[in-house]
């Protein structure tokens, strides 16, 4: 539990306690263990009771009650409130996610003490400073001059990265150059079937090893050859990785290597709904309904399909689409594959039909629920989030669609995000203004996970979404108009445009 005066001393035993706990079947241990350990929080408590809890695992639990990702996030926390970096810390993350090379030498040279963390997982998912460079050779050299250490692996709960996984073939090489040692992830990944001989010969258990997320060797593997390798010594097609749940197929076409993918499938990997649909395949779509009927309500990282389970750090395929709750309809609609979308219609139940015809703004879903009264309506909350979806996506025609039929417009998703705030994020100005329309009493003061109102969500959007077909102006201007509250402080913005839409909302206020 969360502790006034951490230190990691009284952490680590409270992590040998948790585990003694554990395997002695104290309740309270495994109702931790099933709340906070990413395998088995989404599954039932008689799984969670059974799983081979060891201490890395034990260590994690008390990261997650503790407010952190990860065993090495927390120790992390302790050493930051016990050091004195100041504000030198933050300049250095922030010159290398902007891979300034020259700044970073000159800060490191100036504020020598930050020496001493060069290799903590401060960034992304756990990575060291190294491996947010590695593709930087310069940025690379910077801190190779300061000491930082090459070899130094990210702190991710599922597994650590090192430097050479994920690196192109030329910074692979570089690296290698200045002293990275070689693993059977990145081996995989870059195709060297020599280095991948002789450390088999010495160590046949690499071929299951696991790597950064937990993925093993075949997750990386890209070339035929070194597939037929992993899998003449007892690779399993089927391993999952232990942050996103997919096998190595599911991998590939989360990065959309299809070339790849269809080898996988060639030498007999198991193909779910959503794989089928990617590769185009009406064939593969017919037999995996064939062996699993209830795909057609399958939802991308949702309960309910365990072949594309519902994962802690989400599925490969909401990666591959950018969006989470998809159903097969949806990724036929995103694929442009028109024939496999109208075959899973036409195999479809009535509720099935209309949240797939919604999605493709075809009005043909005005029959579908006219032929059923009251359809709409009993629609579980988990249909009624495609609401969300079509706003996230600035699907104009299927949210006006679903506004007429009834939806629910206050629906909110696991980031407590409404349609309105879903929109307003990627400054969907046509999609704010059909939700204004539909809704007598707007959700303009609720707040998401994060605080925010539909307001302030799209002026955060203005600075970090990465969509650029939204109109953030039109779209603020809508929300100031239909009511949204307006802050003195937040003036001057530092933007005129937006002063404005401002000044007039608090105008309107003070009328």
């Amino acid at each position: 539990m969360p502790q006034a005066n951490p230190d990691a001393p009284s952490f680590e035993r409270e992590a040998a306690d948790l585990l003694a706990a554990f395997h002695a079947a104290a309740d309270t241990a495994i109702d931790r263990v099933h709340r906070q350990l990413p395998p088995v929080k989404f599954g039932a408590r008689a799984d969670a009771a059974a799983f081979p809890l060891a201490l890395p695992e034990a260590r994690t639990v008390i990261a997650r009650e503790n407010g952190a990702q990860s065993w090495g996030e927390l120790l992390l926390n302790i050493k930051l409130k016990n050091s004195n970096y100041g504000e030198a810390l933050e300049q250095f993350k922030a010159l290398v996610y902007a891979g300034d090379a020259a700044a970073l030498d000159a800060l490191l040279a100036a504020q020598p003490a930050l020496r001493s963390t060069l290799d903590d997982p401060h960034f992304w998912f756990g990575s060291t400073a190294l491996i947010i460079a590695k593709e930087n050779l310069a940025l690379v050299d910077a801190l190779l001059k300061h000491g930082a250490d090459i070899n130094a692996k990210s702190q991710w709960w599922a597994g650590d990265f090192h430097i050479l996984e994920g690196a192109s073939a030329a910074a692979a090489a570089a690296l290698i150059e200045r002293g990275a040692r070689v693993n059977a992830h990145a081996a995989a990944e870059q195709g060297w079937l020599d280095w991948l001989e002789a450390a088999y010969r010495a160590d046949a258990a690499i071929v299951s090893r696991r790597g950064g997320d937990g993925k093993t060797p075949l997750h990386y593997a890209r070339e035929p050859a070194v597939i037929d390798w992993l899998l003449a010594r007892g690779a399993d097609m089927e391993a999952r990785d232990l942050d996103h749940a997919s096998t190595p197929l599911q991998w590939q076409l989360g990065a959309r290597d299809f070339e790849t993918a269809r080898a996988l499938v060639e030498r007999g990997a198991q193909v779910d709904i959503f794989a089928a649909v990617m590769l185009g395949d009406l064939s593969l779509v017919q037999a995996a309904l064939r062996q699993r009927p209830g795909a057609l309500g399958a939802r991308i990282n949702a309960s309910g399909y365990d072949l594309a389970p519902r994962a802690d750090g989400s599925h490969q395929y909401v990666y591959a689409f950018n969006a989470a709750g998809l159903s097969p309809h949806q990724a036929a609609l995103e694929c442009s594959q028109e024939e496999i979308f109208r075959f899973l219609v036409a195999q479809s139940p009535p509720a099935l039909q209309l949240l797939a015809l919604c999605a493709a703004g075809d009005a043909a879903a005005r029959r579908i629920a006219e032929a059923h009264p009251g359809l709409v309506a009993s629609l579980d909350e988990r249909d009624q989030r495609q609401l969300i979806h079509a706003a996230w996506t600035g699907n104009a025609a299927s949210l006006r669609l679903m506004t007429g039929l009834g939806f629910d417009l206050h629906i909110r998703d696991d980031d407590a995000m409404t349609p309105l705030h879903a929109a307003a994020f990627h400054g969907f100005a046509d999609c704010i203004a059909i939700l204004l329309a539909g809704d007598n009493a707007p959700p303009l003061t609720w707040l998401n996970r994060y605080g925010g109102t539909p307001l302030t969500t799209c002026m955060y959007g203005r600075e970090h979404s990465w969509r650029k077909d939204g109109d953030f102006y039109a779209s603020m201007e809508l929300l100031v108009a239909a009511g949204s509250e307006v802050r003195a402080e937040w003036l001057p913005s530092g933007d005129a445009a937006l002063d404005a839409i401002l000044r007039a909302g608090i105008s309107a206020g003070g009328d």
